[in-house]
Parts: structure tokens; C-alpha cells; sequence
């Protein structure tokens, strides 16, 4: 097979399944058919991870090593949890800079480290099954002193003192291996049809609940609840295919309803609409199937 060789300013639909090959291994990119410096920083990263020389072009060499590695999470598209990744972190180039610190988001947030995981809210078992193989024990044992609590500026502060850095291969593999999987299940127990939906449209829904949670009471849920009953509504078995599709466009409206919880300016306002266009695009490409 030839393998086109592709590099930074080349902007074309030849770009696009080199940026999804790239999100298999953590490289959170959008998938845009733009080489820009993001897609650039993805190559150099997947470079290294392969042993490759480091030059920013995509050869065949390259393409042939991504197309040897696993989707992150069967159950998803790769893309959509990419997108998760890129808000937890910023993105490769924002992880290096900052996100690879354990740091304090706010608000009941514990210390969190790696792709979004908060400490505040696992168990000592589990951070230990899930980093136990990844991190020193040295690390391990610093960390471990965060579970169950809630963070403060602080601690960020001493833990940065001590040089405590999560490198990006552990926090990738505890994401797509641990965390996205949790995320899935606890998305299907309040969404218990998301199976019949494709991959793209499954991954806003954990998107969503990876950001705001399970819980469906209280005013500030109410778009979390309606969803859950247009998904319901989609699975009457006397609906038609388009039919089925008519209901689930909604969601779209829903999504963008819960902007009304946050100031326009705000990341979650964004990261809203960032979901509602995946969901329009996502069940426009299902309708052209």
C-alpha cells in the first residue's frame, strides 16, 4: 500500500485519517485535514513513541506503526475521545506546559493528575490498580496521601516542590484503559440505549457525563434528564429509522440548552457547543449511511 507522506502547511482530506491514526495514541487532535502545529507535535510524539527518527513528517514508516495500534476504547470512536482528552488537558502541547503537574481544578475538585482523574474520588485499591505499574513507588506514595481529600492551591504547591510530574504515556494509559471504560458504564447507567447508537454519538454522551456526573435530580439536571428520555422515546419499536433519527436531533437542543448554566465566556459553555456540533455532525453522518 503507498502511503502519502505528509507534513506541516498541508491542508487536505489526506491529513484527516493521519490525525485519527494519531488520536489512537493520545495525541487529542482535531480532525480537521489541517497539518498545523498540533497534527506536527502529534507526528514528533508518535515518532518517538515508535523509536522513529523525530522529523514532524508523516512517511510510510509512520503510517504503517499507527495502523498496528489498538483503538483506545472499542466502544467509542477514537476521535470522540480524543476530544474528551484534548478538554481534561489542553492538549499535548498544554500537558507538557502544565497539565502534567498534579494540579487543582476548584470548586470540590481534588488533586487531579493525568487525563482528569481526581483523586478526591477513588479509592486507594483503585489508584493503586490503576497507576501501581506506571508511577514510582516514591510517587505513588505522595499521591496516595490525596485520596478521599478535597485539593487546595497548597498542595499543588508541594507537590510541584517535590517535582512530581505524571508523564504522559502512564496518564494516556490510565485514561483509555481505566478511566473512559468507568465513564462508559456509569454513562449506560443513566443512558442504558447508548449501545444503539454509533460510536460518535455514544462519545458525547460520556463527554458529558465525564464533565457533569450521573446525577439527573435538581433543576441544573434538567437537560440530563430530558435526554435520557428522548433516548427512550428513540427506542420505540414502531418508530422508522428516520423517525428514530427526528427524536434523537433533539438532543442536540438539549445540549445546547445547558449553556445556561455557565457564562458565555465560560470553557463549559464552549465545550457545550463543541458537543453539539459533534452530535448534529455525527447522526448527519449516520443519516448518510
Amino acid at each position: 500500500m503507498t502511503y502519502p507522506t505528509l507534513q506541516r502547511h498541508a491542508v487536505s482530506d489526506a491529513v484527516k485519517p493521519l490525525q485519527s491514526l494519531l488520536n489512537r495514541i493520545g495525541a487529542m487532535l482535531t480532525v480537521d485535514g489541517d497539518f498545523g502545529p498540533g497534527t506536527e507535535r502529534g507526528v514528533r510524539f508518535a515518532q518517538k513513541t515508535a523509536n522513529q527518527n523525530i522529523t514532524g513528517i508523516a512517511d510510510g514508516e509512520l503510517w504503517q506503526w499507527l495502523e498496528t495500534q489498538p483503538e483506545p476504547f472499542e466502544r467509542l470512536d477514537t476521535d470522540g475521545i480524543a476530544f474528551i482528552a484534548r478538554e481534561e488537558t489542553g492538549g499535548l502541547a498544554f500537558y507538557e506546559r502544565f497539565t502534567k503537574w498534579p494540579h487543582y481544578p476548584g470548586h470540590a475538585s481534588g488533586i487531579t493528575i493525568g487525563v482528569g482523574y481526581d483523586l478526591r474520588f477513588h479509592s486507594s485499591d483503585a489508584f493503586e490498580n490503576d497507576w501501581g505499574q506506571l508511577l514510582s513507588q516514591e510517587v505513588l506514595n505522595e499521591l496516595s496521601k490525596d485520596i478521599g481529600r478535597k485539593g487546595n492551591r497548597q498542595r499543588t504547591d508541594e507537590l510541584k516542590e517535590l517535582e512530581i510530574t505524571i508523564p504522559f504515556t502512564a496518564a494516556w494509559q490510565v485514561f483509555s484503559r481505566h478511566t473512559i471504560p468507568n465513564f462508559f458504564s456509569q454513562t449506560e447507567s443513566i443512558y442504558d440505549s447508548i449501545t444503539a447508537l454509533p460510536k460518535p454519538l455514544r462519545s458525547v454522551l460520556v463527554s458529558l457525563v465525564y464533565n457533569r456526573g450521573t446525577s439527573l435530580s435538581g433543576s441544573r439536571r434538567r437537560e440530563m434528564r430530558n435526554i435520557q428520555q428522548i433516548l427512550q422515546e428513540a427506542e420505540n419499536s414502531e418508530l422508522s429509522q428516520t423517525e428514530r433519527k427526528v427524536v434523537l436531533n433533539r438532543v442536540e437542543d438539549e445540549i445546547l440548552s445547558m449553556q445556561r448554566l455557565w457564562s458565555t465566556s465560560s470553557g463549559l459553555n464552549k465545550r457545550r457547543q463543541a458537543e453539539a456540533n459533534m452530535w448534529r455532525q455525527a447522526l448527519h453522518q449516520w443519516q448518510a449511511v
